[in-house]
């Protein structure tokens, strides 16, 4: 039976998984729901939070057609490298579980015995797809900043183009235990921009430096991308954050456009955890 990393958002305890959902032994339960998550996430039951059902579809579609493969098998690649026989993974902001499945289901393959993976997003829809994706993933709403996690649970923490949540990322992560992180290279999708905007500019690359972790491996995933049709051009635009803040005159320019030539770039990064000190959340 795998073991659980799970705890109660409410007192900080355990939760141990029945058959009905999640319980902690001050009896606070959450219940699974039908669409394969446990929700949470303190306070916010309703409405929507985290990315919408539009750039959710966009995203999984334009996933699904291998635009991005290169850089899931650079992930699987890199972290089946470090980390240890069944060991627990945390997707910090996994959306809709692409990453998360790729690499579940390479530590199944190179084990033999499915890992613990889990997923933590603030969408409940992207969780519903990540659960279609793969059953077998565990998947929480709840935030990065925020994780229902137990400290130094963690072998390896995944994020990709998701929030940094470095305080938190060192509290569940073991001693010696592992950052994985995707951000966008300078020029990624600038081919897009071009279409898009009268004066596209580059990405802004951070420093590397993260207090608490020392990075071991850095590199660089670039390639040309061409899509051949209009739905696989529409879908790109509407996964990314541009859509959202692109004025309707400038979203026009893609009406038509069945071609679209682009670059593709991302630096993958690999960190080990040096920071010994206490980060334990106050009960």
């Amino acid at each position: 039976m795998k073991r659980n990393c799970w705890i109660c958002p409410v007192c900080r305890q355990e939760l141990e998984r029945r058959e009905d959902g999640f319980t902690c032994q001050n009896r606070h339960h959450f219940d699974v729901a039908r669409k394969g998550y446990v929700h949470l996430l303190l306070g916010k039951r309703a409405g929507q939070h985290g990315d919408n059902r539009d750039m959710l579809l966009a995203r999984r579609d334009f996933l699904n057609g291998g635009a991005y493969a290169p850089l899931a098998d650079r992930i699987v690649a890199c972290a089946c490298n470090v980390l240890p026989t069944t060991p627990c993974v945390v997707d910090a902001g996994c959306g809709e579980c692409y990453y998360t499945d790729r690499l579940a289901r390479a530590l199944a393959q190179r084990d033999h015995v499915e890992s613990l993976v889990l997923g933590v997003d603030m969408s409940r829809q992207a969780l519903a797809l990540g659960h279609v994706r793969n059953p077998a993933l565990c998947l929480a709403v709840a935030s990065v900043y925020h994780m229902p996690i137990a400290d130094a649970s963690a072998d390896l923490v995944l994020s990709v183009f998701a929030p940094y949540a470095g305080d938190e990322f060192l509290r569940i992560l073991r001693p010696g235990g592992k950052l994985c992180m995707v951000v966008p290279g300078p020029r990624h999708l600038f081919g897009l921009k071009e279409l898009l905007y009268q004066d596209p500019y580059e990405n802004r690359v951070a420093d590397t430096a993260l207090p608490g972790f020392r990075l071991l491996h850095r590199e660089e995933i670039s390639y040309p991308l061409t899509l051949h049709d209009r739905t696989s051009v529409q879908a790109l635009f509407r996964m990314t954050p541009y859509y959202y803040r692109t004025s309707p005159t400038d979203r026009d320019k893609l009406n038509g456009v069945d071609t679209l030539t682009t670059e593709i770039s991302f630096f993958l990064l690999l960190y080990e955890k040096t920071d010994t000190r206490s980060t334990q959340q106050p009960t």
